[in-house]
């Protein structure tokens, strides 16, 4: 009998999903955004913002856990877009990661919204 050892929830399993709505930008983290993917997420977000995207809201909904390196991956895309005169927004981050973002002084960075709708609302009207 063979048995498989796959769990949904591991510590690997990280996914990026792009999708456009009114020519905004919105990427979908889900799982642990942590240094064993923080690479795999900077080139990510840094090739979709290299394609021209200058309006981005990621969505962190799915995200379980995040860590100082996976912060760092979402910092150079958010400065990425400010270069090129756009903005980037964050929104729907759990308590865990919400809470990681603010003391990490991230809050006054980058804007978080609640839902996203309001980042799409807010980007929409630039």
């Amino acid at each position: 009998m063979a048995s498989f050892n796959h769990h949904p929830e591991s510590e690997t399993d990280m996914n990026i999903l792009q999708r456009q709505i009114d020519g905004i930008t919105l990427v979908d983290i889900s799982g642990r955004v942590d240094s064993s993917v923080s690479g795999q997420v900077m080139d990510q977000l840094n090739g979709i913002v290299s394609s021209g995207v200058t309006k981005l809201v990621v969505n962190l909904k799915q995200v379980s856990y995040i860590s100082s390196a996976g912060l760092r991956s979402i910092l150079v895309a958010a400065k990425l877009v400010k270069s090129g005169n756009g903005e980037m927004r964050l929104c729907q981050p759990n308590d865990l990661v919400r809470k990681t973002l603010e003391e990490s002084g991230f809050s006054n960075l980058i804007r978080i919204d609640e839902h996203e709708s309001q980042s799409v609302a807010a980007l929409r009207a630039m």
